[in-house]
């Protein structure tokens, strides 16, 4: 039997609101949320420290106020469960279950909301799927990323603040991310790349575009308009805080009141994109509102479909979570026991002289030999209870007290370690090797050891990585620093125990 699309299915076994439907959804919701359970407390952890992704506590309600301002249409459509999404379903869930193994936690984050998109894509099918592809996409904004976006937006701030300070014709000397006008110096710092504005723009401007216009190609230009808005508007921002600065002697914003000025000349700067966007909106198209989504295909093998659909996704999901448990989980120690052992003149170091940091390991040890060598050796589980190898906390030197001269890949036994040169504001110079291992594989990518620790803990091959490095004074000799470097990597490896 065809219906055509445009008279309404009277089957109740495929409405929205049929109890087999609703029951299959909620299990596998229930499943989905057992698979990501560590995922979304993870993500909900952050929206609770963090002023740039608290906007995540709305981002669902908005989803569901969405589907609910709709519900006429909702309430009376049907569902036509597709296979189409299945692959992808699948997809998702293994760079889920990587994402874990590899403790990559915001891909094992993105990967809970688009497992969820394609899930519910699955049971509903395409029509319904397409029909509210904005609800569904939405829920990406409840993933805390964009982090990464940080270093580039810094340096385009500068770029912007330096251009407007030459075109206003205040003196200006830039040396990377500082500013240097005649009355001080400022740094463009992490909180002045701009990110909260831009995560909040895009958020904000995105759900305003939908609102707001009716025509697909209007709501990507003014998604565009609203990712690119706050990049400029935040390099205004920072010229203005210099030049103020400049044209009061350093009295005013220089100290917290410029970030009061910042989120102040934001919520201007949101409001200028809502005028600005509100000279292009389109009518109300309630002949659209009113129409309700229905389905043209022969119903008469609907029931298989959805009850094999439903099956399908639930068997991936299930298959992935026996994976997921499977993965070897190390309790990490109160603390780290000893990884090097004192065989020569080595003695334990009380600090690092270059700043070598390296938490929660299940091994570390430092040490130091009389000539002020220093050798350094971190071992992790490849997944522990605390802590892990690859980690924003763990540093290969201290960057606030030293600086990058140069960096120089060299090999040992055709394995990679990295030699860096580093100076400090007092003209100190040093030097150190380093080389992360996973098994028998040596690299100084951190994200190819990080594949390498995932591979190793999906297919249970060695549970285990480390860090090794060593440091000497740098006496400006590079060729015989670089040989000294090798020579105490070498030496390290005899105090392993």
């Amino acid at each position: 039997m065809n219906v055509s699309s445009t008279e309404q299915v009277s089957n109740p076994s495929n409405k929205v609101t049929n109890t087999r439907f609703l029951a299959s959804l909620v299990l596998l919701l229930l499943a989905w949320v057992l698979v990501y359970q560590d995922a979304l407390v993870g993500m909900e952890a952050i929206w609770s420290r963090s002023d740039t992704f608290a906007h995540g506590y709305f981002i669902l309600p908005i989803s569901l106020w969405l589907l609910w301002r709709d519900k006429a249409n909702l309430l009376a459509s049907t569902v036509q469960p597709t296979w189409l999404p299945l692959p992808l379903l699948a997809i998702s869930l293994f760079v889920g279950l990587f994402a874990y193994a590899a403790d990559i936690n915001v891909l094992r984050q993105l990967s809970s909301v688009t497992s969820l998109i394609f899930l519910l894509w699955a049971l509903v099918g395409n029509q319904l799927a397409w029909r509210y592809k904005f609800p569904l996409a939405y829920l990406l904004f409840a993933v805390p990323m964009g982090e990464n976006l940080i270093p580039w937006l810094q340096d385009v701030t500068a770029w912007f603040t330096v251009f407007f300070l030459k075109l206003n014709g205040i003196p200006v000397y830039v040396d990377g991310l500082y500013i240097q006008i005649p009355t001080g110096m400022f740094e463009v710092a992490v909180a002045c790349s701009g990110i909260r504005y831009l995560i909040a723009s895009v958020a904000v401007g995105s759900l305003y575009g939908y609102l707001t216009y009716q025509k697909t190609h209007k709501q990507l230009i003014f998604f565009v308009f609203a990712l690119f808005l706050p990049i400029l508007a935040n390099g205004i921002r920072a010229y203005g805080i210099v030049a103020i600065a400049y044209y009061s002697d350093m009295e005013y914003a220089t100290g917290a009141d410029h970030l009061i000025y910042g989120w102040l000349f934001f919520g201007l700067i949101i409001m200028l994109m809502f005028w600005i966007g509100g000279f292009f909106a389109d009518p109300e198209n309630k002949e659209a509102k009113r129409s309700v989504a229905t389905l043209s295909h022969d119903l008469s093998n609907s029931s298989w479909r959805k009850m094999s659909t439903a099956i399908i996704a639930l068997s991936i999901i299930i298959s992935t979570g026996i994976v997921f448990n499977n993965i070897n989980v190390i309790s990490a120690p109160e603390t780290p026991a000893i990884a090097l052992i004192d065989k020569s003149s080595f003695k334990k170091a009380n600090s690092s002289s270059w700043g070598i940091t390296f938490k929660d390991g299940l091994q570390r040890s430092h040490l130091i030999n009389n000539k002020g060598a220093e050798v350094f050796k971190a071992v992790y589980g490849n997944k522990q209870t605390q802590g892990e190898l690859i980690s924003f906390e763990n540093n290969l030197h201290d960057h606030d007290s030293w600086t990058v001269i140069e960096t120089k890949q060299r090999k040992i036994n055709d394995n990679k370690v990295e030699i860096v040169h580093l100076r400090n504001i007092k003209g100190f110079s040093r030097s150190y090797i380093y080389q992360y291992r996973a098994g028998n594989y040596a690299e100084t990518s951190i994200n190819k050891i990080k594949i390498a620790q995932a591979f190793n803990s999906l297919f249970q091959l060695i549970d285990t990585s480390e860090i090794i490095a060593a440091s000497i004074s740098n006496n400006s000799n590079l060729p015989q620093v670089e040989e000294e470097l090798l020579a105490a990597l070498e030496q390290l490896k005899e105090l392993e125990k």
